[in-house]
Order: C-alpha cells, then structure tokens, then sequence
C-alpha cells in the first residue's frame, strides 16, 4: 500500500505534534496517534501511549487556559488529563466493535481518506509531492500514519451505520413541529449586578478569603524562550528569478499539458430585441411584435435605433440591443444555438427563450484562438514564481526536518539547512511575536520533549510558514503576592458579591410574587420598570437565551402565572413571569422545512444511539488505566 510514500519514508521514527494532520473525530472531538510503549491504558489487549495522551492533554489544557485567560487549578487539571484519557478509552474500545462487526477500510478507501486531509493537499486537491513533505517533516512512520487513519476511518463507517439506521415516526415530527411553533408570554426584571456591586465594600478578611479561593487565577503566566529555525514560502519566493527563456519552456509544456487552458472559445457580438411575455396570455400578442419588428429590421431600418425604441430589455436597449462580446455559454439555449448558427450581418427571429421573444442581429464573429506566449506571459510569470518557491519550500522542509532529526544543537540545524536561528523571548500559552498565537506552535513550545531541551519536529504555523522549536528558560506559573495584585482582586470580589446580591434580590422577588404581591409592587420596591408581557418564541434573539430557556422548560401556566429567576451572563439576574402559552396555527410548512425537520430528529437519534452504543462498548471492554505514566 502506497509503497513510493513507504519507500520514501523509511527509517523516520522522530514525533508529530498533535493536530499537524488535522484529523478530528466525529464522534468524540479528540485526536488519534499511534506510538512508542509505556501505556496510559490497555483496552482489550491494544496499549494506549502515555505519549500519545499527554500530547492529547497539552493540547487541550492550553486551549482551556487560553479560553479562562488563566492557569487551571491542579484539581481541574487531574480532572482534565482524566477525561481525555477516558476518550481514548472510548475510542478504542469503539473500534474493537467496529473490528468484530467486520468493518474495515480498505487500501483504496485508505488512500482517499489521506486525500482529504487538508495539510496534504495543495489549493484543494491532493497532491503527492506535498503530502511526502509534510509527512516527512513530521517523522512519523508510515504505517502508524496509516492505522491512524484506518482508525479514524472505522470510527466514520460506524457513525454513518447509526444515520443510516435511525428513523422518525410521525408522531415524534408532528410534536417537534408542534413546539417550533410554540410561543409563550413572558414578562421579566433585570436586577443589574453592577449597581450593587459598586455598592458592596469588602473588608481585609473578605479579600484574604477570596485570594485564598481563587490562587490560581493570580499566577504569572508560565513562559519559555524559544531559539528557532523557520521555513516561509513567501521568503523563498522572493529568491526566485525567471526570464524569458524560461517562461516561455514552461508556456510549451503547459500548453501541451492542457492546451484548453490556452484556447479562446469562439465570440459573437449580438445585438437584440426583446419583447417580454409576463403572463401566457400575452404570449400570440408578444409574438406578433416581435414579426413587426423583424419585418421592420429586414426591411432595411437601424437595429439599433429599433431595439431603443421597442426593447423591452432595458440593460441592453440604451446600447442598442448590444449585448457585447461573449462565448456561447453566456447565453441561454435557444438564444445560443439561434446566435451560433448565424452568419455576421444577418437578422434573425422571432426566438422565444423564457424571457420572451427575441431579434436577432449578429455584428460580429471572433473564431477560436490559441493564447500566444506575450498574451500569457503575465499568468505565466506569475505561476512559474509559485510552482517553484513551492519546490524550494518542500525541499527546504526536508532540509530542515532531516537536520533537526540528526541534531540536538538549533545552531547546526540551521547551519546545515542554510538558515538563521531566531530568537523570542518570554513565549506564553497566549502566543507572542512574530510566531503568533498558532495553537501547533504553542502545544510544541510547552510539551514534554521540547521542554526538556529536545528540538520539535517541523511544526506549521500557517500554510507557507513553518518552524523546528527548541526552548530554553522554562519559567512555570508562580503565585502572585496579594499586595500586588489586591485592586484585581477586589475588583473581583466586588463583581461577585454584585451577582450573588442580585440573584438574592431575585430568588426573594419570587417568592413574594408567588405569595401573591402584585408584578408592579415587586418592580417598583427593585427600583425597576414594569414592561408589559409578550409572545416569544424558542428563537427569539431579542430574548436572552438563559431566560427562554428557562420559560420553555416550565409547565404551562394554570391560570395564574409561574414565577422563576435566572441568572444572566453578566452577572445580573432575571425575575420572569409566565403568563400563557400558545401555539402558532399551521402555516403549511414547505417540504425543505419539513425535510429539515426530519433531519434534525434523525441527527438527534443517531447521537443518542452512538452515546448508548459507546456506553456499552466502554462497559464491555477490558480496561487497565495507568493515569500516573501521564504525569
């Protein structure tokens, strides 16, 4: 199977970083690689790599601390590094299913998988050349390469098992019709955190508590500074030089590779005149215009002062009726074949077309052309420049790759690959200078192998731009002491306590209204202004969603309203008040609404039969974890 790739890729056994292959699981979110011993778990006898995990766990735990803005606490983090651990778990018990249901992929089905991942492809379409330089790069051998993908692939086939098999019965779509339709009338206070917020003062012992609480949000970030080689496409285009010699070796091969690239299809200039049919009724009259009009024009009258006084296509009639030069697929069917098959000068109609009938004059032919060199030269010039810096640029690359494969030291890495090395101080988890915020880059600068002086393997920052990392001053997070940092903590006590006040003002509001104080009252002692309740729907935008989903959740009111509060986004909170439910009479729903509707169902039934089936998988499946080899 694929034996160039095999035979080309023999003997590199360095690392990938997670991600460079791009393959996502559909079912389960995580990414798949096949590695070295030394298990994180054993499922039904295959050894999942702590390699691989940890890997899986950097990945993942930079992209929390990116979202929180912060350090995660050791506890969430255990409880992190658990759960990706349980999706592998998952995963492989998954496929040790598929095995026994006797799905498997083929050699054929294996390669058109590989020719849709993205990264070995170039504008859109897969490419050999490529795809050995961006494996090469990364080291890995290509058989793990290929069960991971096998892998993947098993996953996809069940997956299109469950769509295909489940169904919706009428009844299930007539009720989820019926509560797209459903609308409910609400009323509701915003109680706003921010004014009581400003109006709450912690004192010391409330402050210590809540920098006691929340250590881990008052840490220095965690930084590394990176020595590291780079490869960009666009550098190496600029070393590119051509002249016309060349272009024009590379017009010949390209024009006998696919001479239509270089063809001009034949051109017509026509001019017309239209006389439109709006309603089948008008059809005869329009078409007896129209053999006035060809009678008027065949007698030796100006075809273009006749299109501006009877045409009724305006864009054209202004000109004439000159509609330009154009090839013969600008043109609807029976325009076109009327058009082509005329001679330059004569006049031709009535044609009907489904805009109406036309006359038509043809004032001039431009037969098929061939491109020469001097018309090319530009999109030549052009296209030369990229093909080649894409060469140097898969040639730097294993360059690149195979130096930081034989050394340790970046110096001779560059040296030996003809590049500088670059310097950046104080790298984050959040990204900084010239190499960004590319998750690859970051998950690279911060695992294991890089961080304990190895060189990474090629990692993409983005397409055209690659670089082989090695870090040096690993400053892990320190806490922060309270004095420096006491105004952000307050700040944030404040913002807190600003919450809780107002969900007590709105659980308290509750309570009085369901004790029978009247809406009014209760907005009048809040300091708030009554709206008059309306009907919503379930996507209603103009609604907060925590508000309409808790209305839509609620029991139908029995004659009198049913009272709740929600806390909001912000920090507020919302005092609601349902009054009434009604649904919206049939409007008929098309059948690409009704199709939609079905599908929608069907997806929801397939989910849940792929979660019960991985239920049952991970249950039946012989487990051993080792969560420590992780650490």
């Amino acid at each position: 199977m694929l034996q160039t790739i095999h035979d080309k890729l023999k003997g590199w056994l360095a690392g990938v970083v997670l991600g460079i292959i791009g393959l996502v699981f559909v079912f389960w979110g995580i990414n798949w690689t096949m590695s070295a011993p030394n298990y994180a778990a054993k499922v039904n006898g295959v050894e999942i790599s702590s390699n691989d995990v940890r890997q899986a766990y950097q990945q993942q735990l930079a992209q929390y601390e990116r979202q929180a803005n912060g350090q995660l606490s050791d506890a969430e983090r255990t409880d992190l590094k658990r759960r990706v651990l349980e999706e592998y778990v998952n995963s492989e018990a998954l496929v040790t299913r598929a095995d026994d249901l006797g799905y498997r992929v083929s050699d054929q089905q294996l390669l058109t998988e590989m020719s849709r991942i993205p990264q070995l492809q170039v504008d859109g379409k897969w490419d050999l050349a490529h795809a050995l330089a961006m494996l090469k790069a990364q080291g890995r051998p290509i058989a793990q390469i290929e069960d991971m993908i096998r892998h993947d692939a098993k996953l996809r086939q069940l997956e299109s098992a469950f769509s295909a098999s489940s169904f919706v019965t009428p009844a299930e779509l007539a009720r989820l019709r019926a509560l797209t339709r459903q609308q409910r009338e609400i009323a509701w206070l915003t109680i706003p955190a921010a004014k009581l917020a400003a109006e709450a003062t912690p004192d010391d012992a409330a402050v210590k508590a809540y920098y006691d609480a929340h250590k881990s949000q008052y840490m220095t970030p965690e930084t590394v500074n990176l020595r590291y080689v780079e490869v960009s496409l666009a550098e190496l285009a600029t070393k590119v030089h051509v002249d016309d010699a060349q272009l024009k070796t590379y017009y010949d091969e390209q024009k006998a590779k696919t001479p239509e690239r270089f063809t001009q299809a034949e051109q017509r200039r026509v001019r017309h005149i239209l006389f439109q049919v709006a309603d089948p009724k008008d059809d005869a009259a329009a078409k007896a215009k129209a053999e006035a009009a060809l009678k008027r024009a065949q007698s030796g009258e100006d075809f273009g002062k006749l299109a501006q006084e009877l045409s009724q296509d305006t864009g054209s009639a202004k000109n004439g009726g000159d509609l330009g030069w154009a090839e013969r697929s600008r043109y609807v069917g029976p325009f076109a074949d009327a058009a082509f098959s005329m001679k330059e000068g004569e006049i031709k109609g009535p044609i009907k077309t489904q805009f109406g009938y036309h006359i038509l004059k043809l004032d001039g032919i431009q037969p098929v052309a061939v491109k020469s060199f001097e018309q090319s030269k530009s999109d030549m010039d052009a296209e030369y420049r990229r093909t080649e810096a894409e060469k140097l640029f898969n040639d730097a690359q294993d360059s690149l790759a195979d130096a930081a494969l034989q050394n340790a030291d970046i110096d001779v890495v560059a040296r030996k690959a003809g590049l500088e090395v670059h310097d950046l101080a104080n790298f984050s988890r959040n990204g900084g200078g010239d190499l960004g915020k590319a998750p690859a880059v970051v998950e690279a600068a911060f695992s294991p192998d890089v961080l304990d002086g190895h060189l990474s393997p090629m990692v993409e920052i983005e397409k055209g731009r690659g670089v082989v990392l090695r870090a040096t001053d690993h400053q892990v997070p320190k806490q922060k002491p309270l004095e420096d940092v006491r105004t952000d903590v307050v700040a944030a006590w404040k913002k807190e306590r600003g919450s809780e006040l107002a969900t007590e003002q709105a659980v308290a509001a509750v309570k009085r209204l369901q004790g029978g104080e009247s809406w009014d009252s209760v907005a009048k002692s809040l300091g708030l202004t009554a709206q008059p309740p309306k009907f919503v729907a379930r996507a209603d935008q103009t609604v907060p969603a925590e508000i309409r989903q808790g209305v839509f959740d609620e029991p139908k009111p029995a004659g009198k309203p049913v009272y709740s509060s929600a806390p909001l986004p912000d920090g507020d909170a919302a005092v609601i008040a349902l009054s009434a439910v009604r649904e919206e009479p049939a409007s008929g729903d098309s059948t690409i609404q009704e199709a939609m509707l079905k599908r929608q169902l069907m997806q929801q039934a397939a989910a849940a039969e792929a979660r019960e089936y991985s239920v049952a998988a991970r249950a039946d499946a012989k487990v051993s974890e080792n969560l420590q080899a992780l650490d």
